[in-house]
């Protein structure tokens, strides 16, 4: 995995917050997007878009949105996106034409949420806070 960014600056008001994770699938690369507004919201989607500061799009991306997020694990499997996650994302409201197949598999509440996805060979899907990035438009 790749990680790209745009300008720097964690401490001031400037606006939403971005991150960014690449990975190819098949001959494609699809990227987890991160967003943070404020203390209260997060967004994450699964785009093919590249740009981190395009941020998050409802419209053309799997979308998953405030503290229902929780843990996300992810394994390729040839041109599939198997993504195993306690909030299962919302298809593209608008696009579909996404490059990839994505199956998606919600972790029930009784299941240990992370032993049991690494056995199975998902990967989790780590941000953190210090690779978050200002935007400027």
């Amino acid at each position: 995995m790749q990680q790209s960014h745009c300008n720097d600056g964690w401490g001031d008001n400037r606006g939403p917050l971005y991150d960014i994770r690449q990975i190819s699938v098949g001959q494609h690369t699809v990227y987890f997007k991160r967003e943070i507004r404020g203390r209260n919201y997060k967004g994450l989607s699964i785009s093919s878009d590249g740009n981190m500061c395009n941020g998050p799009s409802r419209k053309t991306d799997y979308f998953v949105d405030h503290e229902t997020i929780g843990k996300v694990f992810y394994k390729v499997e040839g041109d599939k996106l198997q993504i195993y996650t306690e909030t299962i994302f919302t298809p593209p409201l608008t696009d579909n034409n996404f490059p990839i197949e994505i199956v998606q598999k919600q972790i029930p509440a009784s299941e240990d949420k992370g032993e049991s996805a690494i056995k199975r060979g998902y990967k989790e899907l780590v941000f953190t806070d210090d690779s978050l990035k200002y935007c400027t438009k």
